[in-house]
């Protein structure tokens, strides 16, 4: 379970500035880091486990953080490691659904968290920052989709 840190807005937003986020507008920053917390997982610490509700996504501010699948065998089998800048688990912010893989802190890892709560009453109170919010995520899982596109294809034709 991740350990809430308190921090101010200003903390938040110099780290959102370190992050895939940072092209965000000083004012989109601020309003950004206000629905956002700051967490903290230990090494070996899960985050979410594949198959679970649980709508939130994570940007990781320092730290590794280990994706991973069962496959239909049940076998674990690791995705990829993440680190510093990168986000995960956007997906069930905007679909709801179930975790479609497993996340786990390789390391000591520090996060900022964005419920789909929040990030609803974000879409409600600031469009203007919900369309680049909505536009960074779509940018994020295109490129995403296209690496596994890619993977796919080299597997395939090995």
């Amino acid at each position: 379970m991740l350990r809430h840190i308190i921090s101010s807005i200003e903390e938040r937003v110099a780290m959102l500035e370190k992050s895939q986020w940072g092209n965000l507008a000083l004012d989109e920053l601020e309003r950004f880091a206000q629905h956002l917390y700051v967490g903290k997982a230990a090494r070996e610490e899960l985050i979410f486990n594949e198959g679970v509700i649980e709508p939130y996504m994570c940007l990781i501010i320092d730290g590794l953080i280990r994706i991973a699948k069962g496959d239909s065998k049940n076998n674990v089998k690791t995705i990829c490691e993440i680190g510093a800048g990168r986000t995960f688990g956007e997906m069930s912010i905007i679909d709801g659904l179930a975790r479609s893989a497993s996340a786990t802190a390789a390391e000591e890892t520090t996060l900022l968290v964005l419920t789909k709560e929040n990030f609803e009453q974000i879409l409600a109170e600031n469009q203007k920052l919900g369309i680049a919010l909505y536009s960074k995520l779509a940018q994020m899982m295109s490129h995403r989709l296209r690496l596994s596109d890619w993977m796919l294809v080299e597997y395939l034709y090995e």
